[in-house]
């Protein structure tokens, strides 16, 4: 059996600090502890020459925006390759807000061919997966049932869940104008909640801060797949604002609990999640 795996995506967690890169860049270490060859590369260096001379490996493809469009085909044709879908990269919008029910009209559509080619399209929680479905109508979808952790990170979350909270809120300090941070002050204001700010470079340094808080208010402009912030909020007992509808996270069973006994749930998805990738691929 080939055990190399080859890892695609458009940035690192070192040039690009989001949930995505983060996830994809776990996800590639869990597995490769289980032994497997793992590489992981640009997308944009994923030419049809890398491709060529790696076609008898298993592919993963992550966020795929800088994927030249003659590497999708010959993926198509040539190559085992999985999705591992944390965006909305079946529309041209990158986000299914902006229709009703989530549902885009065909011409808003794209990348089906690169999805339908996939042995499998991995999605993070059930509500990723039922609007992924109900636009692109495939049938080769995975529910993942959540995003990844390393268990260093679920350590620090063990380590800090029950801090002493003090009775502020916490705001994601966030230019990223999906994250709503004008949104989430507004809210405080207007319900006269004393809020913070809250940003750090430091992943684990961001945990600790956010554990002091009683509540975190995180609003958004994306229908996000999972919202990783709202998870670690429930994980250090810290309460959440947020709009349920929008978050993917919610549509999950275990979303109703928190502190020490989400922190083992996620804990077991985390653990379970590489031997279900490597089902897939390897099916």
């Amino acid at each position: 059996m080939n055990k190399k795996i080859i890892f695609i995506m458009d940035y690192t967690f070192k040039e690009i600090k989001g949930g995505a890169e983060l996830n994809t860049e776990t996800l590639s270490e869990a597995i490769k502890k289980k032994g497997y060859d793992v590489s992981v590369i640009k997308s944009a260096a994923a030419t049809v020459e890398f491709l060529t001379e790696n076609k008898y490996s298993k592919f993963i493809f992550g966020n795929f925006i800088l994927l030249p469009e003659s590497s999708k085909r010959y993926a198509i044709e040539n190559l085992d390759y999985l999705i591992y879908e944390q965006d909305h990269k079946y529309l041209k919008t990158r986000n299914p807000i902006f229709f009703v029910n989530f549902q885009a009209p065909k011409e808003a559509l794209m990348n089906l061919d690169f999805y339908k080619g996939a042995k499998k399209v991995m999605l993070l929680t059930k509500l990723a997966k039922d609007v992924f479905v109900k636009n692109t109508k495939l049938e080769n979808v995975h529910n993942l049932g959540c995003s990844i952790w390393s268990k260093n990170d679920l350590f620090v979350m063990r380590e800090n869940c029950h801090n002493e909270k003090k009775q502020i809120v916490a705001i994601l300090d966030s230019d990223n104008p999906i994250k709503k941070r004008e949104k989430c002050i507004e809210y405080c204001i207007k319900n006269n909640l004393p809020y913070n700010l809250l940003k750090d470079k430091n992943f684990h340094n961001f945990i600790k801060k956010l554990s002091s808080y009683e509540r975190l208010v995180f609003y958004t402009g994306h229908l996000e797949t999972c919202a990783r912030i709202l998870v670690e909020a429930k994980m250090l007992n810290v309460k959440v604002t947020y709009q349920k509808e929008l978050i993917g996270a919610a549509s999950e069973s275990w979303f109703e609990l928190s502190g020490e006994k989400l922190i083992d749930k996620i804990e077991e998805i985390c653990h379970n999640m590489p031997k279900q990738v490597l089902g897939l691929i390897y099916d």
